[in-house]
């Protein structure tokens, strides 16, 4: 299997594991209920995505490599990454 097929597969195998993690987050019977109907009528939805796609990761990064960057130095730290994946795809 060519590298970029094995990247590629490799980032939706764990894609598809932490969706599949977050979905209790929509699970109406899950203690971790959002509704998102209800954040979106109390006008939070740019809350919610800015928690989905900051916060969180930002956590996990900082957990994981024991970093502390603020959110602008992660929001960096992440459009370096998007740009080496694009770089990589192209390989």
């Amino acid at each position: 299997m060519p590298e970029k097929n094995k990247k590629q597969e490799i980032q939706i195998q764990f894609q598809a594991k932490i969706l599949s993690a977050l979905q209790s987050v929509f699970d109406e019977e899950s203690d971790y209920y959002i509704d998102v109907n209800k954040v979106s009528k109390e006008g939070n939805l740019n809350d919610l995505f800015h928690v989905l796609g900051t916060r969180v990761p930002q956590h996990i990064f900082s957990k994981i490599t024991g970093q502390s960057p603020d959110p602008l130095e992660f929001n960096h730290i992440c459009n370096k990454l998007i740009f080496q994946d694009r770089e990589d795809s192209k390989k």
